[in-house]
Formats: C-alpha cells, structure tokens, sequence
C-alpha cells in the first residue's frame, strides 16, 4: 500500500515539472527535476537516522503509524502545487517517509537470520513491487489525461487510512534469536545505549559491507536518477508509456525476487563473499555494455526499435543482480548486529542509499545532458570496476 501511493506520481514528475518550468526549457526542467529528486533524497538521509532510533526505541506500530501520516501530509502539498517552489515544499514532510524501512526491521526482529530471513526479505521486496506495479500503470493513465493531481489526492487519502489500520498493530513484538556470531557476549547482551554509541557500535560490525552498498548506490542512483528522463527525452515515452514500463519494472522485480532471486544468489556464488564479487561484476558488465550500445562507438547506430529492447532488457538484467546484491548485504548485515540494533542498522543502511541519491541525480543529468546515454553508463561501469577492485584487494582484512 505504502509503495501503490507513492509511486502513483512517480511517473508524472518529469512531466509536472516541464509543466510547471515551461516546456520550451528542456534544459532547465531537467536540472530541477534532478534537485527535486536531491533535496528528497537529503531530507531522507537525516530521517533514515532518526526513524531507525524510533524504531528501536517504540516498535514499528509507531513507526509505521508516523510514516503513513508524513505521507498523506507530502500527498497533500503535492496535489495543490503550483508552482517549483511548492513542488520542493511537498518534499519536506519525507522526513517521516520510512515505510519500507519499518517493514524490514519488523521482518529482522521476526526471522531467524541465514535463509530464513533472506527469503522474508525477498517476499518483503516483491510485495512492495506488487504496490510499485499498480501504482505507476495507473498514474501514467491518470496523467495521460491531463491531470497531474488526481493521483497525489488518491494517495493522500489511502495514507490516512493506512495510517489508522496502523493502530490496530501489536505494540510488542518477539525477538527471534540470531545465529551466534564470535563475538556473543557483545551481541546479546541489551543495554540501552547512547543514539551516537549505537551507531558506532553498528558501523564497526557492519560499516564494510554497507560501505560497499553506499559506493554500487552512487552508480545505480545516477542510472535510476536519469531512467525516466532518458525514456521521455530520448525514447519517446509518454505519461501512459513510463507508467506502463514502471509497472513493467517492478513486475519483473517481483518476479526476480519470488522466483529468480535464490537460484541467481546460487549461481554467483552462494557464500556472501562470492555472491557480493560476482554480482558487481556482472553489473559491471552490463553497464558498460549498455554504455556501448547508446555510445556513437558503434559503426552503426541502432534503430529505434532496437534501441529501446536493448535499453529496457539491460534495465531488467541490472535489477535481477542489484536485488541479489542489496538484499545479501542487508542479510549478512543484521546477523552482525543485536536484535535492539537492527533498527538503528536499517536506517544508516537508508541514510547511506539517500546519501547517495544527494549528489548523484545532479551528476548524471549533467553527464547524460554532456556525454550523453554512452557517457552516463560508462561512469556508472567505471564505479562497479572501481569496487571490484577495492572488494578483491580489502575483502579478507574486513571479512
């Protein structure tokens, strides 16, 4: 629910913003569609810290509870918009947008680390895609009509009553012990710690492998910065077509994490370390190889129509291994911290992908407005290469 309203306007921004900048200002309407993407992703970095804290500190009803509100509260400006300054204004309550944030640590405190809750974690993902099919699909039909509000009112009103079906959650929960890690004592043991200490106390036991998720979230979110862009300027694609291949998008996603995600994992390697290398490398690849197909290197250039298979089948391919890469580091990650931690670890984990997502909207259109397609994806390979590397050399020293 939380991802079928937030991503009924996620289609139609690009569009609202041209609206709203003037449609004879291409240039400029891509720049501020880059900052409004920046200043989100700024204002979820602080709150990813903070709403991790809640949930460790009041359970996840009241972290859900706040969550719906922030969204019908941001729903809200949204839908009565007129102009840049308001659409940056409808940004602001995102500091309580955590949804998919409360739903891992709930599903972390509820299974017991290794498969168990890589599997729980994976359904977790393909349902919030089941949210993410429906939404885009009927916000582009939404659209294509000409209203660009209607969906932002829909969504503010299915947040207020998801907000109040929150309330009918339990206020405790069981935590379900972990596998034991060397270091037990350390691990289960609860003793209320200071915010600053915890975090510490996290980033020592899990900084390697998030900091490795935060360098791959940097390409990923120039690619996924500009995606939306690069099939309105470049491809062609209307309100109703980017809805329809954003639903596309996340149906696939579901299906890669329901059916394709376990036997992938199995096939780059199955133990974490091989699952993290093989998988970086295969973006790697994919990367360059979208950055050779869109480059004016090929003697000839693709047909339209090619060009456009080629670009989504790619888009597909990177999703399959992004899910396999994210949802393992996360995994490997919460058996490496105690059970009253495992908020506080969600929510750096968020704060490091919003940190990424600062900066890199901005440095990918201006790549891609630069370089073009060819140029964009080649930078996003060069930083997979980069982390290969670093990976192959440090792995063992942290692991």
């Amino acid at each position: 629910f939380y991802a079928l309203c937030f991503q009924l306007q996620s289609p139609l921004e690009p569009f609202l913003v041209e609206k709203l900048v003037g449609k004879d200002k291409s240039s400029d309407a891509s720049v501020s569609y880059g900052r409004l993407q920046s200043l989100f992703s700024g204002i979820q970095m602080f709150a990813s810290l903070l709403f991790g804290h809640i949930l460790d500190k009041f359970g996840v009803r009241v972290g859900f509870t706040l969550n719906f509100l922030a969204c019908a509260a941001t729903y809200y400006l949204l839908s009565i918009t007129s102009s840049m300054t308001m659409l940056y204004m409808s940004k602001i309550p995102g500091i309580g947008m955590a949804g998919f944030l409360c739903a891992q640590t709930a599903v972390s405190q509820l299974t017991r680390a290794g498969p168990e809750r890589v599997q729980a974690l994976c359904r977790l993902t393909s349902a919030y895609t089941v949210g993410g099919i429906l939404g885009p699909y009927l916000g582009g039909l939404l659209g294509g009509q000409g209203d660009y509000f209607l969906g932002a009112k829909l969504a503010m009103l299915g947040s207020l009553v998801a907000a109040a079906c929150c309330l009918m959650l339990p206020v405790d929960h069981v935590d379900v012990p972990s596998i034991e890690l060397q270091n037990v004592s350390e691990k289960t043991q609860k003793i209320e710690l200071p915010w600053i200490q915890r975090m510490m106390m996290v980033i020592r036991v899990a900084g390697f492998l998030s900091g490795v998720k935060l360098i791959t979230s940097t390409a990923n979110s120039m690619a996924s910065a500009t995606q939306n862009l690069i099939l309105k300027n470049q491809l062609g694609f209307a309100e109703a077509d980017l809805g329809f291949f954003m639903s596309a998008q996340f149906a696939f996603g579901a299906v890669a994490n329901a059916v394709l995600l376990a036997p992938i994992t199995k096939l780059m390697g199955g133990v974490l370390q091989n699952v993290v290398r093989n998988c970086v490398l295969a973006m790697a690849a994919l990367y360059a190889l979208q950055s050779l197909l869109n480059s004016d290197l090929l003697p000839i250039g693709l047909p339209p129509t090619a060009q456009k298979g080629s670009f989504i089948s790619l888009a597909l391919g990177l999703a399959i291994f992004q899910y396999s890469l994210s949802t393992s580091i996360t995994a490997e990650n919460t058996q490496r911290v105690r059970e009253d931690m495992k908020g506080t670890l969600i929510g750096m984990e968020h704060c490091m992908f919003s940190a990424a997502r600062v900066a890199t909207p901005a440095i990918g259109i201006g790549v891609l407005n630069a370089y073009g397609m060819g140029g964009l994806y080649a930078t996003c390979s060069s930083i997979f290469v980069g982390t290969f590397l670093l990976w192959t050399v440090t792995v063992e020293r942290f692991l």
